[in-house]
């Protein structure tokens, strides 16, 4: 879908047009056509896409919204999948959204998340750096405590043959714990290469954690060295494109690389300061990247055989855009693009020929329609919250302050294993409750990796 490749390739002076995410042919999760709502397919492909914008930014209320609108059955299994499998969501942000231990919907996706990855036959640090691909793993030591214990249980089931050599399954969690505050310790670039953690140490941290016993120091040894050979790392996503990107831009320029940011295409124009006075060809050459919600100017900095480099030129957000096509005296592939609300000409460019103009405005126009849909949502919410406001600042009785207006989320129980996710008032399951010495002193000891530098 997204390919990297295509970010590499525009020192090319051949390569005019890119294409690295067709926004007209956005794949979506299949669902029972006999309940969804008729609308043509362009604007299926589209609230899909907000769907993952709206993830990108606020995970549980794009998980809400891709339900309603019936691209996600309303089960952790089905969401608990989706994270796992659908392109266009941020690794950060799931993470965020498996973290979150005050919702128990979303502590039911973690626990069906981490049934369908399969760690059999693999040391616990091979098997975590596998798990934790799926994900950027949350920085407060509570939340990692969570995922660290819901992998254990998950590595018990599918490695029985190496638990069983363990006096106390336990132990698979605090070694699993021990393995992330070793992978902070090794690779945090501000601590000094002498106060990073020795094997000897690692091992002495970990005396007598098998209930009383020792790990046999020959598998800690191969861990130590895994570890500090090979950093773990989240799995690339769509923010990886951007920050490739990003990273070939120098001077001053925005922070492009955010979770909601995808990269749509790239287009080699010419800016045309003034459409009725002939210049010529070639002058004014631009290098433009199109985001799902940002257009970015470009003009190539310097060239060498393998790469290039961009100066920022400008920068603007897509909301409220217009784009008109045109045919001057002068310029045969005119694109004007215009801000709505005044109609105020922003830029003009001119495309090498009509297929480099069709397309790009084509992918730009859904673009701006894409954010145009998101703005209305940001509107909606913001009305929603005044409303609510209202509501809650009349004097009313007890009985009438239950129903505040706000939709949030809330997890009824249906009786069984199965929870479902509804729109009403906030709910949760509280915080993680530690019940052994191992844990609460493994919990105390980890500092918060944002505090580490990560």
């Amino acid at each position: 879908e997204n390919s990297e490749d295509s970010c590499q390739s525009h020192s090319s002076d051949r390569l005019t047009y890119s294409q690295t995410a067709p926004s007209s042919n956005a794949r979506y999760p299949p669902y029972n056509a006999a309940i969804l709502p008729k609308v043509p397919e362009v604007l299926r492909k589209r609230q899909y896409r907000v769907g993952l914008n709206l993830f990108n930014k606020k995970p549980e209320r794009g998980i809400a919204y891709l339900i309603g609108r019936y691209f996600l059955e309303n089960s952790p299994l089905a969401v608990a999948k989706f994270l796992l499998t659908r392109k266009g969501l941020s690794k950060q942000m799931i993470g965020e959204y498996l973290g979150n231990l005050q919702n128990s919907f979303n502590m039911a996706v973690l626990e069906m998340f981490s049934q369908e990855v399969d760690l059999s036959g693999m040391q616990v640090d091979v098997a975590l750096r596998k798990y934790q691909t799926y994900f950027r793993m949350p920085g407060e030591a509570q939340k990692i405590e969570r995922l660290m214990q819901v992998f254990a249980q998950r590595y018990c089931q599918c490695n029985r043959d190496i638990v069983a050599k363990l006096r106390d399954p336990e132990t698979i969690f605090v070694l699993a714990f021990a393995i992330i505050m070793l992978n902070t310790d090794l690779h945090t670039a501000s601590m000094k290469a002498e106060n990073r953690m020795k094997i000897d140490d690692f091992v002495k941290n970990l005396r007598g954690v098998d209930d009383g016993y020792d790990i046999e120091r020959e598998m800690l040894e191969g861990m130590h060295h895994r570890i500090k050979a090979q950093e773990f790392r989240t799995g690339h996503d769509h923010v990886t494109q951007v920050l490739k990107v990003q990273q070939t831009m120098v001077e001053k320029r925005p922070n492009l690389a955010l979770p909601h940011r995808r990269l749509v295409c790239y287009c080699r124009l010419y800016e045309v300061p003034d459409s009725t006075k002939k210049e010529r060809v070639g002058l004014h050459q631009r290098e433009v990247f199109l985001f799902n919600d940002l257009l970015v100017v470009t003009k190539i900095f310097s060239k060498k055989k393998n790469s290039v480099t961009y100066s920022f030129r400008q920068s603007y957000p897509l909301a409220g855009l217009t784009v008109m096509n045109k045919e001057t005296q002068h310029y045969q592939y005119l694109i004007e693009i215009r801000q709505r609300v005044d109609n105020k000409p922003l830029m003009s460019f001119n495309a090498r020929n009509e297929h480099d103009r069709t397309k790009f405005c084509e992918d730009l126009k859904e673009s701006i329609s894409e954010m145009d849909e998101m703005e209305n949502l940001r509107i909606e919410g913001e009305l929603e919250k005044n409303k609510a406001s209202l509501r809650s600042s009349r004097p009313t009785s007890t009985a009438e302050n239950r129903d505040s207006g706000v939709a949030d989320m809330e997890v009824i129980s249906t009786g069984s294993d199965k929870s479902t996710l509804t729109t009403d008032m906030a709910t949760g399951n509280g915080g993680l409750v530690t019940g052994t010495l191992k844990r609460t002193t493994l919990s105390n000891s980890l500092i918060d990796m944002h505090e580490a530098g990560l």
